[in-house]
């Protein structure tokens, strides 16, 4: 009997451990695998944020290897626009100053302009090698001129000329070391305004000596290689150095007076020219495969990109470098040259955006078409569309729109062109 009390407990034992076992196999098969989140799915605070993670790390590690593929699965075409694009918007925000300054490290790292970068930036050190040039001009202030008292007074007029122009240049630039060059030729004026005369110009990549800046900061006085003195817009300049120590201009001349006088009508007075500074002459959406996707049968795999390229050129056709192009729904400023002659660009995020000419490269307000470069095919012509590739007739087109095809996957060639 008690055999088989014992012989009954060890078959319930096996039963109830066979059970288990199954129980835990059917469990293994049957269970749902999780899948994975992508970091391109994240709404754009979400990758904003992300993004700022990534430049803080990137300021401490340095490592830009790692800050390039912690930033790859947000698939963008161009990271230097992303991470330049997160920096305005947290400016915008009045973010911490050091967030701030690792978005705009980073973007420098990754090939935006330092110009565009340079409020957010720390500042640097003067560079010893620089600064030693600077006194140069000191001897030449001071020669010796008291062995010969009695010429000197015939000579009054040709003697005194070199003086005040080396003397006023030392004591203003005898600490910073910040040096100005422009991406192509620009005008150098008597004083910080467009409406100062010119003259002369400051070469395309030749460095002039910044002396002093205007009250509001915006224009740069310089000494040229040759001593002449003038000043140039701010924005068509690139920077070297730190410009924290540049003193303030004591000597700004006054504005000449833009009134003129009154001439007689005459029958070849030439007109202005009617309409805007700055015309759109080209607008072009990118066709499927140029966006990176491609037509499967009677369907569409959309590209993954969403771009507005620009292009600025003179009446002749030639590409101009230094204009200044503003977005319309969120005031992001672009200068020309950025993205080969006469280019800037920017990302499009949905629904697309728009930009206009804001100002000539001399740093002078224009007037200038606006141009839309929309991300939703609801906003896009279905000339355009067919073109593109996107659809093949009027009917085809408006299903496409109503479904809302490629939402938020457009790119967009756009060409202005200056009246002179």
């Amino acid at each position: 009997m008690k055999n088989q009390k014992l012989l009954l407990l060890l078959v319930t034992l096996i039963a109830l451990l066979a059970g288990f076992l199954a129980g835990l196999w059917t469990g293994s098969r049957f269970a749902a695998s999780p899948q994975p989140a992508q970091l391109s799915d994240l709404g754009s605070e979400q990758k904003d944020a992300y993004v700022a993670l990534v430049a803080m790390t990137y300021a401490a590690s340095h490592d830009k290897s790692r800050a390039l593929a912690q930033l790859q699965p947000l698939k963008s075409p161009n990271f230097e626009l992303l991470v330049s694009g997160v920096l305005e918007r947290a400016a915008r925000q009045q973010q911490a100053p050091e967030k701030l300054a690792a978005l705009a490290q980073l973007a420098l790292d990754l090939g935006a302009p330092r110009a565009a970068l340079a409020r957010y930036l720390p500042a640097s050190a003067p560079d010893p090698a620089t600064a030693t040039v600077i006194p140069s001009p000191v001897p030449a202030a001071t020669p010796t001129p008291t062995p010969t008292p009695a010429p000197a007074r015939p000579s009054a007029t040709p003697t005194p000329t070199p003086t005040p122009v080396p003397t006023r240049t030392a004591t203003a630039t005898a600490t910073p070391a910040a040096r100005a060059r422009a991406a192509q030729t620009i005008n150098v004026r008597s004083g910080p305004g467009t409406n100062y005369p010119v003259v002369g110009a400051l070469p395309a990549d030749e460095d002039a000596l910044i002396v002093a800046r205007n009250p509001a900061g915006d224009w740069w006085q310089i000494q040229q290689q040759d001593g002449v003195l003038g000043w140039v817009y701010g924005a068509v300049i690139s920077i070297t150095e730190d410009t924290s120590a540049i003193p303030e201009a004591t000597e700004i001349p006054t504005p000449p007076a833009t009134a003129t006088p009154a001439l007689a009508p005459t029958a070849t007075a030439a007109p202005q020219p009617a309409g805007p500074t700055f015309r759109v002459v080209s607008r072009r959406l990118w066709g499927v495969a140029e966006n990176g996707g491609e037509i499967a049968g009677e369907g569409i795999n959309c590209g993954g990109k969403h771009e507005l390229h620009i292009k600025v050129i003179d009446a002749a056709g030639s590409p101009l470098n230094g204009v200044t192009l503003q977005s319309l729904y969120d005031d992001e400023e672009h200068v020309t040259g950025d993205r080969g002659p006469g280019g800037t660009e920017w990302v499009l995020f949905a629904p697309g955006n728009g930009v206009k000419v804001i100002r000539d490269v001399d740093g002078s307000p224009v007037s200038s078409d606006s141009v839309d470069a929309p991300t939703d095919p609801r906003s896009i012509a279905n000339s355009d569309l067919m073109a593109g590739g996107f659809c093949t007739s009027e009917a085809q087109c408006e299903i496409f729109k109503q479904g809302l095809g490629c939402f938020g996957h457009y790119s967009w060639d756009v060409v202005f062109q200056r009246a002179y």
